[in-house]
């Protein structure tokens, strides 16, 4: 697939801006692989993307829609106050729901946002996930389990220790939701429920993307009791 339009003006910007792809992404709340995507030309930036990285960065829509010149100067987030600015007002960003991942089957995860969580940020670059599968139900601990439909907070910053939930990309590809252990060069994810199978990997084939730090159960609406 070649670049789209609005990939080929994404990797223009970054060039002349020197912003990098992780910068970019945490300025607009998606995964940097997101970015890396549209600027190889193996997924297109929607509008509503392109949007947000216009308002992220200053940039007028129309530079990354059709070619207009890019803006420089006091205008431009590289090195001036506009930068403290944006990462301040991304703080005060509700969660962004960044895709789903299943607890119970490998899935891939991190795709442009969801949407929002009603819940504001406790951290810069948290985000949700949606939950599939109940491979985290744990029976003798109902309180404390991970249900299909859930969301959970992950945290990219906080370190992980053994026995701590993650969500973990593997093969550079999929995702899962586990308990993490790791002994030497290995890496077991271990689910919370027992009829569930344990995946274990070295920790070269797998990827950290975060510590789960809460969960979010939606209150489902009910039909009035007769």
């Amino acid at each position: 697939m070649k670049t789209s339009a609005g990939g080929k003006k994404i990797k223009d910007f970054l060039s002349e801006s020197g912003i990098s792809q992780s910068k970019l992404a945490e300025m607009i709340g998606v995964d940097r692989s997101v970015i890396s995507n549209w600027v190889k030309g193996i997924r297109n930036p929607s509008l509503q993307s392109l949007e947000k990285i216009s308002s992220a960065t200053g940039q007028p829509l129309s530079f990354f829609i059709n070619g207009s010149n890019l803006v420089t100067g006091n205008n431009n987030i590289v090195g001036s106050q506009n930068e403290n600015q944006t990462i301040k007002r991304i703080e005060l960003q509700k969660i962004p729901i960044l895709g789903v991942s299943s607890a119970t089957k490998e899935k891939f995860i991190l795709e442009e946002k969801e949407g929002f969580l009603d819940i504001p940020k406790s951290a810069p670059k948290q985000f949700a996930v949606r939950v599939e599968g109940d491979c985290m139900v744990d029976p003798a601990d109902p309180e404390n389990s991970i249900y299909h439909g859930n969301y959970i907070i992950v945290d990219p910053d906080v370190e992980a220790a053994n026995g701590d939930v993650i969500l973990a990309r593997i093969d550079n590809e999929f995702s899962t939701i586990k308990r993490m252990f790791i002994k030497g060069s290995v890496v077991k994810l271990i689910p919370d429920n027992p009829k569930c199978k344990t995946i274990e990997k070295p920790l070269k084939e797998l990827e950290i993307v975060g510590k789960v730090v809460n969960v979010h159960r939606p209150i489902k609406r009910k039909k009035e009791r007769i």
